[in-house]
Parts: structure tokens; C-alpha cells; sequence
């Protein structure tokens, strides 16, 4: 406790704090602690990493507890997320209160909850992002082949990454700044419309096949809010971005959005998106620009996430003080294109659109 600068002294006697239970598994060990009169969580948050090289354990995490004189300290000596996670099962009607995207440390299945919310998933080349987009459109199929939910995805690499799922979508823009620019200014218009329709009726859309649920997917963001040269149509992005961001999450208009360049001129729209995903990142102070402040001290170790774990991340939620760590389902190409074959939407193929 001294040497991680956990122990205190005052009127000449040493204080440290009171280990009151400890529980071990097969992955590690967890510590109850009471802490010190002027400690917080964050002091632990901070510590946690050596303490866990003092125990010569592979990492360490704190977390609060109900009572406020607590902490739990979380020692791994073996991880529970090293094993691939297998695609998991397609429901008919999707649980968006609870979308199953993988496996957390306990061992559980993570649910992610799309309602009420917008997605921002970050991480270095390499790192699983399409494990994050492909394992949610993957929980969402059985609600886009029965039309209560219409995705439209943006792909501005060319359509590398999404065009194996082309069937699932509604619109498939990519390539064309400018038209992919008009596709979210459509998407505004639909926004305000639905929202028109709803004010004075209700607080929150509940999907329906003739007022499905709209998620927007967009493969690489900075492609769209920074790299774009034409100064005209990069305002047009951000300010329709903005707006979708900021207005269309009661209306049933949700974005997903991957990132790999976490800069900050990069990323102007952080704290519009509730969830957010930090996969592996190159630096330390990109965990606290994509995650937001303190996330890192709080147990968020993206930069510390090896090149042989694609597909683990930390999820932060707003209001949610710890990060938890998950292993994303890897979905293989071959995954891909069955689930476009078996859950591609109910219309004729002329009621799709694709914008190069």
C-alpha cells in the first residue's frame, strides 16, 4: 500500500486501508478494500495498475461499490476473453434494449442497448471494428429481414468493408463524398418528419414494419469529417451529422460510427454518442479522447490491448462510471454472406439503393 501511495500518515501514526474480503476464481482474484478517510475510487483506478505488477498478476482494475468507503480491486492472472467468440444466434425479433454482441469477463453475454442511444466505436488498424459493426448488424438481422429495421450504411473506403452485407441494407453509399452527403441530409429530412408526426403523441418511437427503426452505419467517420477537401460538403456532413446526432435518438434515428484516427479535430462529436467503444489504440491519451476523461485511470487499458486479441474493447457507457471490458463475436466473410443470403431484407431488389 506505501509504495503504490495508498497508505497515509497523520499525527505521526501510518494509516492503510482495511482488506475486507477477497474472492478468487480461475481467472483472478478480487479484493474488498475499505478506503481511507480522503480516498475515492480514482486513487485506485490510478494504482490499480501496480498493484497488479506488485502482485505479479497480469492486470488490475478498481471499481466502485454501493458504499461509498468501498472499493473493488480486480487482480487478473489469466484472461478470460483470450478464446475467438463464435457468431452468435439471430433472433426474429430483435431485443434493442439488450443486443447480444459477445462476452464479457464474467463470462456472460454482453448486451449492448441501441434504443436511447448512439454508437462510437474506436480502435487502431487491425484492432476488430468490424467485429463491433458486423456482430450488431448480425443481432439486428431478424429485425431487418421483417422491415422493422432499415440500416443505412456508408462506407467511404470504396465499400471494402460493408459491401459483403449489401443485402441488409436499405442505402449503400460509398465513395462519393458528395452523394453520401445527400444521403444524410435525406436522413435528416426522414428525422424531422417522423418527429413532426410524434410530437404531442410521444416521448420515445417504438418500431414498427411501416416505421422501422433507422441505423445509420458509418465505416470510417473521419472520412467523412475530416479528410474530405471540399470544404462545402464536409460542412454539409458534420452539420447533418450533428443534427442526427443530437435530435434523433427519441425519433428512432441511430448512428453507429467507426473510427481509427482518435484526434480531436478528428472526433468533434465525442459527447453526443452514449456508448462508445475503445478497441486496441496506439497511444495513451487516445483512451481519454475517444472514451472521455479519466477512462484510462478507471481501468480502460485500449493501449495495452495486444495485436493478437482483435476484437476485445472497452465499452463506456454515459452516466456509467466503470469501463467494461468485452470480447466481440468475429464473424468470417464467409459468416458475412450467409447472413446477407439468409436474412437479406423483404422488398425487390429495385427497392435498394446503392450510391458509389
Amino acid at each position: 500500500m506505501a509504495t503504490c501511495g495508498l497508505a497515509t500518515a497523520f499525527a505521526g501514526e501510518r494509516y492503510v486501508p482495511q482488506l475486507l474480503r477477497v474472492r478468487c476464481d480461475r481467472f483472478g482474484d478480487e479484493l474488498t478494500v475499505r478506503l481511507l478517510p480522503g480516498q475515492i475510487p480514482d486513487d485506485w483506478g490510478q494504482a490499480a495498475e501496480r498493484l497488479a505488477y506488485a502482485f505479479r498478476r497480469r492486470s488490475g482494475q478498481a471499481r466502485s461499490t454501493a458504499r461509498p468507503d468501498r472499493v473493488v480491486v480486480r487482480l487478473v492472472r489469466r484472461d478470460p476473453l483470450a478464446a475467438v467468440v463464435a457468431p452468435l444466434p439471430v433472433v426474429d425479433v430483435p431485443e434493442l434494449d439488450g443486443l447480444p454482441l459477445g462476452v464479457d469477463e464474467d463470462g456472460q453475454p454482453y448486451r449492448l442497448r441501441l434504443a436511447g442511444s448512439h454508437v462510437l466505436i474506436a480502435g487502431a488498424t487491425g484492432s476488430g471494428k468490424g467485429s463491433v459493426l458486423w456482430s450488431l448488424l448480425r443481432s439486428l438481422a431478424g429485425g431487418i429481414r421483417s422491415g422493422l429495421v432499415e440500416v443505412w450504411a456508408f462506407d467511404p473506403k470504396g465499400g471494402m468493408e460493408l459491401a459483403a452485407g449489401v443485402p441488409l441494407f436499405t442505402r449503400f453509399a460509398y465513395d462519393d463524398p458528395d452523394s453520401m452527403a445527400g444521403v444524410l441530409e435525406e436522413a435528416v429530412k426522414r428525422m424531422r418528419l417522423r418527429a413532426a408526426r410524434l410530437r404531442g403523441v410521444t416521448r420515445q418511437h417504438v418500431p414498427t414494419p411501416e416505421d422501422p427503426l433507422l441505423v445509420l452505419v458509418v465505416d470510417e467517420l473521419a472520412a467523412l469529417t475530416a479528410y474530405i477537401t471540399d470544404r462545402k460538403v464536409r460542412d454539409r456532413i458534420k452539420e447533418s451529422l450533428g443534427l442526427l446526432l443530437s435530435q434523433g435518438r427519441a425519433v428512432g434515428v441511430h448512428v453507429v460510427a467507426a473510427l481509427q484516427d482518435p484526434r480531436k479535430d478528428v472526433l468533434p462529436f465525442r459527447d453526443l454518442f452514449p456508448t462508445r467503444i475503445g478497441l486496441r489504440l496506439t497511444e495513451p491519451e487516445q483512451v481519454d479522447m475517444v472514451l472521455g476523461d479519466a477512462a484510462r485511470d478507471r481501468g480502460a487499458l485500449c493501449d495495452r490491448i495486444p495485436e493478437s486479441s482483435p476484437g476485445v474493447g472497452f465499452v463506456v457507457l454515459d452516466g456509467v462510471r466503470e469501463p467494461v471490458r468485452v470480447r466481440f463475436a468475429y464473424l468470417t466473410d464467409d459468416d458475412i454472406r450467409q447472413l446477407g443470403r439468409d436474412y437479406r431484407r423483404l422488398c425487390d431488389d429495385t427497392d435498394q439503393e446503392v450510391t458509389p
